[in-house]
């Protein structure tokens, strides 16, 4: 009898041992994928607000200022920022190294399309990016 306890015992220890550790790594992978999920969408969802006023912005006047600038943030520098996942191969910080990098990030986002990764531009967002290009990229 005390045997059968015993195995018995230890069945239900190793059964709530396990099922422990079932739950401990479901949390686990709920809250990596959590984090995941919200390391690269800041803003992601979020058209760029016009700056300046309420000027509408158009093919004949965007600008880095008006627009752009605030389209990298918003779906750009949650990753190409200094200390971003996507750092390493693009940092945009300001005017001068996204227009340092026009060329990469029109075949990247334009051409291709890869980027931006996590979301995608709205079709006026990518007629006023292209025009800011074809604008030569002007600051303001």
């Amino acid at each position: 009898m005390l045997v059968y306890l015993t195995k018995h015992l230890h069945l239900k220890l190793n059964k709530t041992t396990v099922m422990k550790r079932s739950m401990l790594s479901i949390l686990l992978i709920v809250l990596l994928m959590s984090i995941l999920y919200s390391s690269c969408s800041k803003n992601q969802g979020e058209e760029p607000q016009p700056s300046g006023g309420n000027k509408e912005i158009t093919a004949n006047n965007v600008s880095y200022e008006n627009f752009v600038g605030s389209l990298i943030q918003n779906k750009c520098s949650a990753c190409h920022a200094a200390g971003g996942e996507g750092a390493s191969q693009w940092t945009f910080s300001d005017y001068i190294s996204v227009k340092n990098n026009g060329a990469r990030i029109n075949n990247a986002v334009l051409v291709t399309g890869i980027m931006p990764q996590t979301g995608s531009l709205s079709s006026n967002e990518k007629a006023l990016l292209k025009a800011w290009f074809d604008r030569n990229m002007p600051e303001k």
